[in-house]
């Protein structure tokens, strides 16, 4: 406790400690600490030094960026960052060879006031000489598709762009060009650490090498000169590999439907290298279907079928096309004096880092005897890894075509619904400058168990399109909507986040929560948000005291659910969401694991839609027109679940199965009068079964079964 409280700059502090329970059965003794920290010695004013002359120099240039500022503690974080700080640097600039022992501790220098120190910082000289050697980058040799067993006269001598690649076949797979890009050492320039780690990690990222080796040796006839030996190992090129997925969904409240069963196959292939230049073709074909294991009255054995191909071709480097990044970074710079730095910092990381994306989908999806719909997908966009733990994903142009095609049934839920009439219907989704960003962080687990993760997204449609069409209708003075032929243009904008907090306390122990809310909001000349793109709750992955849409919106509880010849709560679904969860995870025995998990949240629609009461999200509740019902305020309508989950842990993945149990429901049981209800109307638990309205008559009528693979979150 004493060396941490000097570690912190309290030179002087006094500990005590005091044994207050000796617990000798259980080997445990209980210990006080008493701390009198005293004063903390700060930094009056830091001296650098060093008998290298040329060092010496370096350290007066670099000094006005030390981390060793006046009126700081003088501590042992504060002393090891400013000791990376020169290192760091000297390696950067040519100094291969120096290593942070060369920093001596810091000097105290008599002051006459001692709790304000002058301090000395010296650089030592190399152990076997006088002065550190600056060095530069001589040959580099480029061993393509490196085998150790083979001898040095086996490969052949090709240079390319100054740069001499070994070789031990005349065609080379890969594009020289791609390699060159990958590397930043270059003759005659002075040694990099950051630019040696920037080539190795850049090699490694083209993905078409099993092993990337970097080998740096001192020439033998020039001694202040690194020659480089790239080792550069393939992989196969073609991978192939296959899916297979069982899914269960709960439908116990449909007299007809009954439960259902999923199955799904999806074989995918991955070419690493399919036009030389390393560009990944990664392409997956998917066939699904739902059936009903115990088909009884009008239910059919087949319910839905799903199918889908999808590709994904990777180029490894940042193709701007349009110069719109190039553009926006030379306006926020701005002059040298008033350049952003961040914003210059970010270009510099798509040029480096950035993957170009060009992706095609389609999906065709059976809902038998209510719908089926074609969906059409193009885009164009980036991935960028800025590090282990942050990742990026931009999309400048997309395109995506629903087309649906509805059945009687599933027309007759429609004209008793006008929200989802509105927004369910051919949509034609259009962006060519931006389409979304994504960001996630995914932060290291911590010493102490403690591990964060945030997730960002903004997505939009339309606004372009909407934009021409405003101009169009202000030159020919009339107001007209672009379409083609029936279909409108849909113009949108989504924003969501996912906060996430987990805490390991052991092998066999851990709490993790989250925290996710979103909203969606259409302009131009679209009134509601297309049906694809709103929110929904419930299901294994959401809150598990309902079924996948099952929940919402706000208290509204639609007419259509409570018939048994309708699939109930698959179209529930709002303009805004709020969910959060809590887990308590913990080991059954072996590879069985347990959960309890608290679950809360709801959707909403932000307007106010007479047709569907109660569904707004409103601060202060309010009557709805026309009728005699009630819309809550938004946080009345928080709904609430619990249970227990089991989870199968084979390494490669986890089996969950999760019962969820409802405790709140959004809505009171027996309604409202005059705008009132009681809180406890709102509870399971606070209504006996006889009382129950008709729409529930067991105990396991609240409960909803999920099956799922991996962690909900």
């Amino acid at each position: 406790m004493r060396i941490y409280m000097q570690f912190k700059g309290y030179y002087d502090a006094e500990v005590s400690s005091d044994e207050y329970d000796v617990k000798e059965r259980k080997k445990k003794v209980y210990v006080a600490y008493y701390i009198n920290p005293k004063k903390q010695y700060t930094i009056d004013t830091i001296q650098f030094f060093s008998l290298d002359p040329t060092i010496h120099q370096i350290l007066q240039e670099i000094k006005p960026r030390t981390h060793l500022r006046e009126g700081l503690g003088i501590t042992r974080e504060l002393y090891n960052k400013e000791k990376d700080r020169i290192t760091r640097y000297l390696r950067n600039n040519g100094y291969a060879y120096f290593y942070p022992q060369y920093v001596d501790a810091l000097e105290a220098i008599k002051s006459e006031d001692f709790s304000q120190v002058k301090l000395k910082l010296e650089v030592f000289p190399p152990f076997e000489d006088s002065t550190h050697q600056v060095y530069q980058i001589g040959d580099i040799n480029i061993y393509m598709d490196y085998d150790p067993t083979l001898e040095e006269s086996e490969y052949k001598d090709t240079l390319i762009n100054g740069f001499n690649f070994k070789i031990r076949t005349p065609d080379i797979e890969i594009d020289p060009e791609t390699i060159l890009r990958s590397i930043y050492l270059d003759k005659g320039d002075l040694y990099s650490e950051a630019n040696f780690e920037k080539t190795n990690k850049q090699l490694s990222s083209l993905g078409v090498f099993k092993f990337v080796r970097i080998r740096q040796n001192i020439d033998s006839s020039e001694v202040n000169v690194l020659n480089y030996r790239i080792e550069l190992t393939q992989s196969l090129n073609v991978e192939l590999g296959v899916d297979f997925d069982v899914s269960y969904t709960n439908r116990n409240r449909s007299a007809t439907t009954g439960n259902l069963i999923g199955i799904s196959v999806s074989p995918t292939i991955q070419n690493k290298n399919v036009f030389g230049g390393a560009e990944l073709l990664a392409s997956s074909l998917s066939a699904g279907v739902e059936i009903n294991p115990n088909p009884r009255n009008q239910a059919a054995f087949w319910n839905t079928i799903d199918l889908g191909l999808r590709s994904n071709l990777y180029l490894p480097k940042f193709n701007d096309y349009f110069n719109i990044w190039r553009g926006l970074n030379k306006i926020f710079r701005g002059g040298k004096k008033q350049r952003l730095v961040k914003v210059d910092n970010f270009y510099t990381l798509l040029r480096e880092n950035a993957t170009t994306r060009i992706s095609g989908s389609y999906n065709y999806l059976h809902l038998l005897d209510y719908y089926r719909y074609n969906l059409f997908d193009a885009s164009f966009g980036y991935d960028v890894r800025r590090a282990n733990t942050h990742r990026y994903s931009i999309n400048h142009i997309g395109i995506d075509y629903l087309d649906p095609v509805t059945d009687s049934l599933f027309e007759d839920i429609l004209k008793a619904n006008p929200f989802l009439e509105r927004s369910f219907g051919q949509q034609l989704f259009v962006s060519l400058l931006f389409r979304d960003f994504n960001f996630v962080y995914q932060s290291r687990p911590t010493r102490f168990g403690d591990s964060h993760y945030v997730g960002a997204s903004i997505e939009m449609a339309g606004a372009e399109m909407w934009l021409g069409n405003t101009i169009y209708n202000a030159f020919a003075l009339r107001a007209d909507t672009l379409r083609i032929g029936q279909t409108d243009f849909s113009q949108y904008i989504k924003l969501e986040l996912d906060l996430r907090y987990s805490k390991q306390y052991s092998s066999k122990q851990a709490v993790a929560g989250r925290f996710a809310v979103g909203v969606a909001r259409p302009f131009g000349f679209t009134t509601d948000v297309p049906y694809v793109k709103q929110f929904y709750v419930g299901g294994a992955n959401s809150i598990r005291g309902w079924a996948t849409r099952g929940l919402g919106p706000g208290g509204y509880l639609d007419p259509l659910a409570l018939d048994s010849d309708n699939r109930p709560f698959f179209y529930q679904t709002g303009d805004l969401k709020i969910e959060f969860s809590l887990e308590y995870r913990f080991e059954i025995f072996w590879r069985l694991k347990g959960a309890l998990f608290f679950d809360g949240g709801n959707v909403w629609t932000i307007r106010n839609d007479p047709a569907r009461c109660g569904s707004q999200f409103l601060f202060s509740g309010r009557s709805c027109t026309n009728t005699n019902s009630y819309n809550d305020p938004f946080y009345k309508q928080i709904a609430l679940s619990t249970g227990l989950g089991f989870r199968v842990d084979l390494t490669y993945f986890l089996f969950r199965f999760d019962l969820g149990f409802r405790l709140r429901e959004p809505r009171p049981f027996f309604g409202f009068t005059d705008g009132q209800a009681k809180e406890s109307d709102y509870w399971i638990f606070a209504q006996l079964p006889a009382q129950i309205p008709y729409r529930y008559r067991r105990l396991v009528d609240f409960i909803e079964p999920h099956i799922g693979l991996g962690f909900p979150f």
